[in-house]
């Protein structure tokens, strides 16, 4: 039997991931019916907001910020 390899994560480890997991969900959940990823979405949302809660937060926020500023980029 082999060892579990235990990881630490860094603060920003933690961002990386929680803002990659905020994109994901974002991206998947607008893929039409039947081909939703329903499982894969809900699993994404759990590790969000279980192992990466402490940056989900700040992850949302700049997700939504970038997101934003992009909007106003493409109306000028």
């Amino acid at each position: 039997m082999q060892g579990t390899t235990q990881h630490t994560f860094s603060m920003r480890d933690h961002l990386i991931i929680a803002q990659a997991l905020v994109l994901g969900i974002q991206e998947l959940e607008k893929v039409p019916a039947p081909f939703t990823e329903v499982s894969n979405i809900l699993d994404m949302k759990y590790l969000l907001n279980e192992s990466f809660a402490d940056m989900a937060h700040v992850a949302k926020m700049m997700v939504n910020e970038t997101q934003k500023i992009n909007t106003e980029r493409e109306v000028n």
